[in-house]
């Protein structure tokens, strides 16, 4: 029984050893913390003393024992005076051999406790030890300890906690039992009546319950101190952690005006340090003058203010006042925002609301607003307000060849070009790509707005070097005037693109004004949109059929469907006047749409052997509704797929390579053919010959019209035929208006001939009528 309260002692003075101990790691004084460390080794050494002789009690060697009374308190001495310097050891760092030498001195008492305090009973019994389990005990003892002050490394770990105790229990009761067990006790003849000799009885027991009573106050007052200090230490650090998160700089004030405490932020803000605020005059502080009375109880907000800062900047602040009360007094906090950020965002926002990031200049929506002020700034004379529009040619090609970042510097060299050629009264702007425009003020005459254009297109006509790379530049300009009667921005925006467009008509490089003559144009083309829906409705459209034949038997193998507009009341619209507008207007996808369908329902009346070719712009061709239009209407018309050839010009495909790439390929899988239109003409014909999957080529009539007396077409012509046949491609010769052309391209070896010596375009009505055309080919050929 004896055995089970000493081990409880001890565990229990350890755990109260534990608190004290951590209370002396957090202690708020060096006083403080050494008053814990006292306290923390006199809890162990009375709780590792009071085992000991708890458990002597138990021992029943069977005959009377008794205690010498100087020895035993001489060991709780011992005890409580080596573990006290251990605990002061341990708590003044985490070093290694700190911690290794606090656990030899703790081992080291232990041991000296327990064998002195043996000698208690040597006036009463002869001991004699087994050194082997002596020396075994002193291991156990000093390993033990070693890990139990290794293992308070930390003090906050539950489970290192635990692993300290439990070394720390193991070491004592190492100590205690496998001492116990190595000593020999042999009792003498007689009991010396001299000295202080304590009983194994009541004594005992009492000495032991003052322990635990020691213990256990000492515990208690260890954890309520600990609770509290940890409670109060809670509060400060949230009151004080939430005061200095606050972006706001706060003041404490008292009611003379006195700052009691103020914040992290207003450290920061005021540049004066916080602990020297206390006692200073909150007016001085934030340079407010005269507040008056505000100790009135009532919130106010003093709105934004200027504080000149010691170096010579200011901030700009907005000030609001709190009234606070508590049990003990009444305050006033000061809370003072820093507006610097939110000035800085706002101007940002403005500067990219209206400025452009690239270039610098202002953009399009600052470019109209200054545009609508002017505008709305009346009178003034015709030539005292004009809009110039601007357009990089060939940025495009730039861009694509040399990259985004080139493009991109030669933007800014545009900008800054434009800039230099105007006055301080002008505005540019980039409105976006490519694209800038002006505001030209106080220019006397047409001729001055006119010699600005000139002077801007010859500053682009410089060379630009951008690192290694030497580009060219030019621009297309279109100049509108702002007339006396305009109410807006956007009819002169609208004049000038259509002078820019006009201008890029007229070849780029040059500037157009748009003028009565351009309006006439213009309302020219209006009209002819709105007669194009109408035609559309209407269903005014026909088509004509060229034949192409085989070169060697002049036998028709296919026509080719050419769209006529039958105009009412002006007859027969050839394409060239009216395909422009329908692709500005995007009519001409209906258009596009009418054409191979009316070309497809004429060509199951043909001859199976014969092919319909239908041209396709570059427009239509990215319709994304080409493919299931063509779908469907070869399903509605039971047309052969493989007698429909569309025929594509290189505009459409440089538009968007990877696109046309698709777009073929899906029309491909339809099985129609593909033909490429004027072959020979685009800068990249050969590379489009070897990326896309045509069935045909087409040679331009420019060449056959100048192959016999220009030396060079000719071999442009044969080279094209050559690269064809080397490809298996057949090639069709447009334009063949001679005998002498044909038999040229005969001998090249050219399949296929279509123009004005076969047959000129005609509507196809029956293939009745189509026979006595294959005659006549016939006759053609043996004349020939």
């Amino acid at each position: 029984m004896h055995i089970v309260i000493a081990v409880l002692v001890l565990g229990f003075s350890l755990v109260c050893a534990l608190l004290v101990f951590q209370r002396s790691m957090i202690g708020r004084s060096e006083t403080g913390s050494r008053r814990w460390v006292i306290a923390a080794g006199i809890v162990t050494g009375l709780g590792v003393w009071a085992t000991h002789f708890i458990a002597m009690l138990g021992y029943q060697p069977g005959f009377p024992v008794k205690f010498d009374a100087f020895v035993t308190l001489m060991s709780a001495l011992i005890a409580v005076i080596g573990l006290t310097v251990a605990t002061a050891i341990a708590s003044n760092g985490n070093a290694t051999l700190r911690k290794f030498f606090a656990a030899l001195v703790a081992s080291g008492t232990v041991i000296v406790m327990h064998y002195f305090g043996m000698t208690a009973m040597k006036d009463s019994v002869r001991i004699t030890y087994d050194a082997g389990l002596v020396l075994l005990s002193i291991i156990v003892c000093v390993g033990f300890y070693g890990l139990a002050y290794a293992c308070r490394i930390s003090t906050i770990a539950l489970v290192r906690n635990l692993t300290s105790w439990a070394c720390a229990m193991l070491a004592i009761l190492g100590v205690h039992f496998l001492g116990t067990a190595a000593m020999t006790m042999t009792p003498l003849a007689t009991m010396p009546e001299s000295g202080w000799l304590l009983g194994a009885g009541a004594l005992s027991a009492v000495i032991a319950t003052s322990i635990c009573l020691i213990l256990m106050f000492s515990a208690l007052a260890a954890g309520l101190d600990s609770l509290v200090v940890q409670m109060r230490s809670i509060e400060s650090l949230k009151l004080s952690a939430l005061a200095d998160s606050s972006q706001e700089a706060l003041f404490m004030v008292s009611a003379r005006g006195k700052v009691i405490q103020a914040n992290m932020a207003a450290e920061t803000m005021i540049g004066i340090p916080r602990d020297d605020m206390p006692g200073a005059d909150i007016v001085d502080i934030l340079q407010l003058g005269d507040l008056g009375n505000f100790t009135d109880g009532e919130d106010r907000l003093l709105g934004e203010h200027v504080l000149h800062m010691p170096g010579g900047h200011d901030v700009t602040v907005e000030i609001t006042i709190r009234a606070m009360q508590n049990s003990e007094a009444r305050f006033t906090v000061f809370a003072v925002r820093d507006l610097t950020r939110r000035l800085r965002q706002e101007a940002k926002v403005r500067a990219l609301a209206y400025r452009d990031t690239l270039t610098g200049l202002p953009n399009r929506t600052a470019f109209n607003m200054t545009l609508e002020t002017a505008i709305r700034d009346k009178p003034y004379a015709c030539s005292d307000l004009a809009v110039l529009i601007i357009d990089v040619d060939e940025f495009k090609e730039v861009n694509d060849q040399f990259g985004h970042a080139t493009g991109d510097s030669l933007l800014k060299v545009a900008g800054r070009r434009i800039s230099s050629c105007l006055s301080p009264s002008d505005m540019v702007a980039r409105l976006g790509g490519d694209e800038f425009a002006i505001i030209l003020r106080g220019r006397a005459s047409i001729h001055q707005i006119k010699w600005t254009a000139n002077k801007i297109l010859k500053a682009f006509a410089t060379p630009i070097t951008l690192g290694t790379r030497t580009l060219s530049m030019g621009a297309s300009i279109g100049i509108a005037m702002a007339e006396p009667e305009a109410t807006g921005t956007a009819r002169v925006l609208t004049a000038a693109d259509r002078a820019l467009y006009a201008a890029k008509e007229a070849g780029r490089g040059c500037y157009r004004v748009y003028d009565a003559a351009l309006h006439e144009v213009h309302e020219q083309k209006r009209d002819l949109e709105a007669a194009l829906h109408e035609a559309i409705e209407g269903d005014q459209f026909v088509l004509h059929f060229q034949p192409k034949v085989c070169s060697h038997t002049r036998a028709i193998v296919g026509r080719e469907a050419l769209i006529r507009w039958n105009r009412p009341g002006r007859g027969m619209v050839y394409p060239d006047t009216f395909i422009p507008v329908a692709e500005q207007s995007l009519l001409i996808n209906d258009i596009g749409r009418w054409t191979i369908r009316a070309a497809c329902e004429a060509a199951v009346k043909w001859d199976a052997t014969e092919t319909v070719a239908v041209n396709l712009s570059a427009r239509q061709f990215l319709d994304p509704d080409l493919v299931a239009d063509v779908r469907d209407v070869l399903r509605e018309t039971g047309l052969n797929p493989a007698r429909l050839e569309l025929e594509i010009t290189e505009t459409a495909l440089i538009l968007n390579k990877q696109l046309a790439a698709t777009i073929l390929m899906e029309l491909k899988a339809l099985g129609i053919k593909i033909a490429l239109d004027d072959f020979g003409t685009g800068y990249s014909s050969m590379s489009y010959v070897q990326s896309f999957p045509f069935d045909r080529l087409k040679i331009d009539r420019s060449f056959v019209a100048a192959m016999n007396g220009d030396r060079k077409s000719r071999a442009i012509v044969e080279a094209i035929i050559s690269l064809a046949h080397s490809l298996d491609i057949p090639v069709v010769a447009e334009g063949v208006e001679t005998e002498e052309q044909a038999s040229l391209l005969r001998s090249l070896l050219c399949e296929e001939l279509q123009g004005f010596l076969i047959a000129r375009p005609e509507p196809f009505t029956s293939p009745d009528q189509a026979e006595p055309k294959s005659d006549k080919a016939h006759a053609a050929l043996s004349a020939a």
